[in-house]
């Protein structure tokens, strides 16, 4: 009796346990809505409807019933691989030389040519040895006879410059402790925004050198860098220009005048002048309409809009092209190449990017143009461009044209209007056509631009 009804008791537990994994609802029994039914909750599917049964007052019936959908069947989405683009061998394009060009424009010292200049220019393979030498003058005395440190100046130059040069640029810099006093007042130079002597600011420049030689060895250096007082205005020194020299006695050189000071010692001037006085590069904005003061501000950079430092120093996209990286030695011949008149297909990443990959491309069109291509993001030094001014860009080089004249000229897409060129980049699928030549985007990889260049029939 005891086994027996050990046996039920097994059975029961058994059977509650299989009813915990059974499902709830089932289709056996006829439901009508309304009708009585046993089970709170309880569901069943009855003719393409699901039934509960839900409490109704004191009672439990079956509720409306919901249809029950369909299930569609599935299927995984059906994508198709990315097209390949294959870029062109480099035994296809020409050898470099073929796109270096000569000097055509009346000035050999800054210019946009491949040719020697006639002043002496730092060697960029080298450690560039500069110093920093700060005066004041008998009628504008230093308030801080301290030198000031420079240390900002010092990194904004560094980091540039390496930048530009992806790690090969280095500096080594020499700051005196102290200001020293030039004999000659700062007025009878005649370099104030009023003044009118135009021999006024070579004589400064040699005047400071002359004074710094006294103390340091001339050979010492390859470069100086002159500073007037922290509180000098443009009424005192206008600019602060660049000096190249031919003459061995006095080395490349600029100074910090009232501009850099009065206008929150921004690193871009002399760093602007540094492309012209160590590395022989040309200026790129135009020269008539800069004399125009706020009025001539949107001619001024009607050749090359937002981009490149030796154009505008304010501007975007300050990033050095590639062209004027080349010709200044902060890149390799390898880094560019030399388009031939058959098609060529070529990836191309991003100038700002610190790496020794490929940065421009250049087709020749004579010893003294070329029409050179790169590809700009909004990155680096080129961080504040929009994004009507990222992708790649083309631009004619034409030695012919003097500095300050419009050496250097971007090329403009159909639909571009703005002035300064920041709706112009190619994007995918977009070209341009000059002077022979097809320029178009054919594919994109991140930010890395497949760019096919092909002569027109």
């Amino acid at each position: 009796m005891k086994n027996r009804s050990r046996g039920v008791a097994l059975s029961i537990t058994f059977a509650l346990l299989l009813s915990l994994f059974l499902p709830t609802s089932h289709s056996a029994q006829k439901i009508t809505a309304g009708a009585s039914c046993k089970g709170l909750n309880k569901k069943v599917d009855y003719k393409n409807k699901t039934y509960t049964c839900i409490k109704k007052g004191n009672k439990l019936v079956w509720s409306k019933g919901l249809a029950i959908k369909s299930a569609k069947p599935t299927t995984s989405p059906t994508t198709s691989p990315a097209p390949v683009i294959q870029v062109s061998n480099l035994s296809s394009y020409l050898p470099v030389s073929e796109c270096k060009l000569v000097n055509k424009s009346i000035d050999s010292n800054v210019n946009l040519s491949h040719a020697p200049r006639t002043w002496y220019l730092v060697d960029t393979t080298k450690t560039i040895r500069g110093l920093i030498f700060p005066v004041d003058f008998p009628d504008h005395v230093s308030q801080d006879q301290n030198s000031p440190t420079f240390k900002e100046l010092i990194s904004s130059f560094e980091e540039f410059y390496t930048s530009q040069s992806n790690g090969k640029i280095k500096f080594n810099w020499t700051v005196p402790p102290r200001f020293s006093r030039i004999s000659k007042t700062i007025e009878s130079y005649g370099i104030g925004s009023r003044g009118a002597g135009s021999n006024g600011w070579w004589e400064l420049n040699n005047d400071i050198q002359d004074l710094a030689f006294q103390t340091y060895k001339r050979e010492d250096f390859d470069m100086v860098i002159g500073s007037a007082p922290t509180s000098t205005t443009r009424e005192q020194i206008a600019s602060s220009p660049a000096f190249g020299t031919s003459d061995l006695r006095y080395k490349p050189a600029t100074y910090l005048g009232g501009d850099y000071w009065s206008n929150g010692s921004s690193w871009t001037i002399p760093t602007h002048e540094f492309g012209h006085f160590a590395l022989g590069i040309a200026d790129l904005y135009d020269f008539k309409s800069s004399m125009l003061g706020q009025a001539g501000f949107q001619a001024q950079f009607q050749y090359m809009g937002v981009y490149d430092l030796m154009n505008w120093a304010g501007g975007a996209g300050v990033e050095l092209t590639s062209w004027s990286r080349w010709i200044a030695k902060l890149i390799s011949d390898s880094q560019m190449l030399c388009l031939p008149s058959t098609e060529t297909i070529t990836l191309l990443n991003p100038i700002e990017e610190l790496s020794d990959e490929v940065k421009g491309l250049v087709v020749p069109i004579s010893n003294s143009v070329a029409i050179v291509i790169e590809n700009r993001a909004a990155l680096g030094y080129d961080k504040g461009l929009t994004p009507g001014a990222q992708g790649v860009i083309a631009y004619v080089v034409d030695t012919s044209i003097s500095s300050g004249a419009g050496p250097m000229r971007l090329i403009r897409k159909a639909g571009s209007t703005d002035n300064l060129f920041r709706d112009n980049a190619l994007k995918v699928g977009e070209s341009i056509t000059h002077l022979g030549y097809s320029i178009k985007v054919i594919g994109q990889s991140g930010k890395n631009m497949y760019v096919q260049v092909k002569k027109d029939s």
